[in-house]
């Protein structure tokens, strides 16, 4: 048959599924925090010491 995949294979694919879409997202959001700190620190080496 075709479609021969019980629920229970589905459920737990779509699990897996949502586990990498989670760790992804935390990959993604821990990468952009780190290059905000980054640019922020870069930011600040170049101000002059009066602050302006």
């Amino acid at each position: 048959m075709l479609f021969d995949t019980s629920v229970s294979q589905l459920f737990f694919a779509f699990v897996l599924w949502l586990v990498g879409q989670a760790v992804l997202y935390v990959v993604i959001r821990m990468a952009v925090r780190h290059a905000i700190e980054d640019a922020d620190r870069r930011r600040a080496a170049e101000r002059p010491v009066g602050g302006r």
